[in-house]
């Protein structure tokens, strides 16, 4: 009977140490974990050639505002119908002035963010677009919003 005590309690001290182990390792693993967290305001790009946008000063960032004629709220369909012919493509958030997505590449699956304010009394929409990661993009997000420019500025009324 001793020995199933001392058994028992060898297993219960050995359980215990896993499962402090895996509760420890978790624990690790979420502090690591980094939420990222988008701005809807801030338009500029990092330092690195992976990002263009029509608000930053750096000119090889740079890319011109879309500008249109129609009704605000008009603009804001066609732009979303535009993005939305690019393949793999997921609307993030939607406001009345103001549209956020996520282009997946085809091969590796990498996430580019893509972000459209329209400003109304003005008659445009500021862009961004910048790869999550890396360093550069090798031009995939400039080429994506001149397609996605191509496309808008074909329904312009």
């Amino acid at each position: 009977m001793a020995r199933s005590f001392e058994a028992f309690q060898q297993i219960l001290k050995t359980n215990t140490s896993k499962l402090t182990l895996i509760v420890a390792v978790l624990v690790t693993m979420s502090s690591c974990a980094v939420t990222q967290h988008v701005d809807t305001t801030d338009m500029k790009c990092p330092s690195t050639p992976k990002c263009v946008s029509s608000e930053e000063s750096n000119t090889s960032q740079v890319i011109e505002r879309f500008s249109f004629n129609d009704e605000p709220k008009q603009a804001m369909v066609r732009l979303k119908a535009a993005l939305l012919s690019e393949s793999r493509v997921t609307i993030i958030h939607e406001q009345p002035n103001m549209l956020s997505a996520e282009v997946r590449s085809s091969v590796f699956g990498f996430v580019d963010d893509v972000r459209f304010v329209l400003l109304p009394e003005q008659g445009v929409i500021q862009v961004r677009s910048s790869a999550r990661m890396g360093y550069s993009d090798l031009g995939v997000n400039r080429r994506r919003i001149e397609r996605v420019r191509k496309v808008f500025n074909e329904g312009d009324l």
